[in-house]
């Protein structure tokens, strides 16, 4: 009798873990809003644009996933009254825990990643200037999932940026939605 409720108690246990990791492991693609924040140091100045972001990524277990992301924003620049358009592509991992609720799972996560990043400038629609960047980047983040297929995520990167030798710090917001597979 000892024996079968160990061996009954022991593939319980088994079971239960070996569901969730098919949960935990899969494709989502989301899009989203997101705001870059500017501050570029050489000048003094700082400026902001809001725009749209598509990602895709992959969780390969309830710690670590890997994702792709393309943001592109629009702003003005009020100091010199200068149009700006931005666009970040970015590849990196998020590192993790996934606790589990009914229905429900929610990660808190930190960022490691590479970005590559493009500002283009115009006055009055006549091209003034651009300028891209690539860099390593960090940043934080929660996503939560809902019935295991519907997720969202909140995210800030902090990206540290170079142009012509001038610190230029960008701190991107983005809210994503989308879905699971």
């Amino acid at each position: 009798m000892k024996l079968v409720l160990k061996t009954l108690l022991a593939t319980s246990l088994l079971s239960s873990t070996a569901l969730y990791a098919n949960v935990l492991e899969g494709h989502r693609i989301g899009l989203g809003f997101n705001s870059t924040s500017i501050d570029d140091v050489a000048f003094d100045d700082k400026y902001s644009t809001n725009g749209f972001t598509l990602a895709y990524g992959y969780d390969i277990n309830d710690i670590v996933g890997i994702n792709v992301s393309l943001n592109k924003g629009s702003g003005t620049d009020s100091l010199f009254d200068i149009d700006i358009d931005i666009s970040t592509f970015k590849l990196d991992t998020d590192i993790g825990y996934t606790f589990y609720m009914q229905n429900a799972s929610i990660k808190p996560y930190g960022v490691l990643g590479f970005a590559k990043f493009k500002e283009d400038s115009s006055i009055l629609g006549v091209d003034f200037g651009k300028w891209d960047d690539s860099t390593i980047f960090a940043g934080i983040g929660t996503r939560a999932t809902f019935n295991q297929h519907f997720y969202t995520d909140v995210r800030l990167d902090f990206i540290n940026l170079k142009e012509s030798g001038d610190n230029v710090f960008a701190d991107q917001f983005s809210l994503t939605v989308g879905y699971k597979f």
